[in-house]
């Protein structure tokens, strides 16, 4: 998994994305800590052995000056994440040798500059400056965290369920380790001392279940705009065959696809969309009235604020968030026969 975030950090500094580049990198030693010191509870205390341990020697110079040590990469982690500021708070530098006044994070390609510290003495004041170029530091803490990874794997515990969407919506799934989402099933089961199971299957899992869900879905013109307005889709679906130990209401379910499912289906899915004589009222109207391109691409979203509006003054807060104030001052303006037909209260 290393690989993967060292791979995002630098597509990141080949687009100059240089501040998702370092948030990522300042991540990697809590991540290798972690992985390190498992039995360390200070995150900080983590965070900092294990910088000190494999890139501090890298980073000083043997001189009594600052440097790029784990406590200042660990106070530019905290000011940053936590406050979006790349900054260094010397105040919670423990070691005086790296007490900062000025901290200067250069936004280049680590060509020119990597890491500098300048100091002005002079009988009245001081000042201690560091400057680091960002492509610098994301590197070296790359190439340092994946140098660890690759020599102690087996002290990482990455526990995660990722996939790209082409994939999820492929049906072709390799699941070798088994149905992650029955395997979480099965564990809560174990862990309040359930003794049943699901049947783990190959054949059928309900990671299929999901795809077939959105394939079906985004073949229905209707339930495709009601998906991507974000409204709830309700799908007729049959129970999978299941270990007959486990309750049905345990069960996985999956849209019905034999002949008598798609009856049902069909019958179900007429009493859900058939509109009633008020959409059927708005649609008519909104067809006639908004023959624009770029109304009928935004067709469901206006005529779902009209429905689910009580008053008009609801429609045009509603409109207003969607389109902003001059684009709805012309759908408003279009949509009032329609609000009075349909006898919405207001102005």
């Amino acid at each position: 998994m290393i690989e993967s975030y060292v791979c995002d950090i630098a597509n990141s500094l080949k687009n100059k994305c240089y501040f998702s580049a370092l948030a990522l990198s300042l991540a990697l030693p809590d991540i290798c800590g972690a992985a390190e010191y498992p039995d360390e509870t200070s995150t900080a205390k983590r965070y900092i052995e294990w910088y000190n341990k494999y890139l501090d020697e890298y980073m000083s110079d043997d001189k009594d000056t600052p440097y790029l040590s784990g406590e200042i990469v660990y106070n530019l982690r905290n000011t940053f994440l936590h406050t979006g500021s790349p900054n260094i708070d010397s105040s919670k530098v423990k070691n005086e040798a790296n007490q900062l006044d000025r901290f200067v994070l250069i936004l280049g390609d680590g060509t020119k500059i990597w890491s500098m510290t300048s100091f002005i003495d002079t009988p009245i004041v001081k000042l201690r400056t560091m400057m680091v170029d960002v492509t610098y530091l994301c590197q070296t803490i790359c190439d340092f965290a994946l140098w660890y990874y690759k020599n102690n794997m087996n002290k990482f515990q990455f526990d995660f369920s990722i996939d790209t969407q082409e994939h999820l919506l492929s049906g072709e799934h390799n699941l070798s380790s088994g149905d992650p989402i029955k395997k979480a099933l099965n564990h809560k089961l174990e862990q309040s001392g359930d003794s049943r199971r699901f049947q783990e299957s190959q054949d059928h899992t309900f990671v299929d279940s999901i795809t077939r869900d959105m394939k079906y879905i985004f073949a229905d013109e209707k339930l495709k705009q009601k998906y991507l307005n974000g409204e709830n889709n309700t799908l007729v679906r049959e129970k999978a065959l299941i270990d007959p130990t486990v309750p049905a209401s345990n069960t996985e379910a999956t849209v019905k696809n034999d002949s008598t499912s798609k009856e049902k289906t069909s019958s179900t899915a007429d009493k859900q969309t058939k509109p009633d004589k008020r959409e059927s009222q708005v649609r008519s109207f909104f067809g006639q009235h908004f023959k624009e391109k770029k109304y009928k691409q935004k067709k469901e979203i206006i005529i779902q604020i009209i429905l689910k509006s009580n008053t008009k003054q609801q429609v045009n807060n509603t409109l207003m968030k969607s389109f902003g104030s001059e684009e709805t001052g012309v759908i408003y303006k279009r949509l009032s026969p329609l609000l009075v037909l349909l006898s919405l209260p207001g102005k």
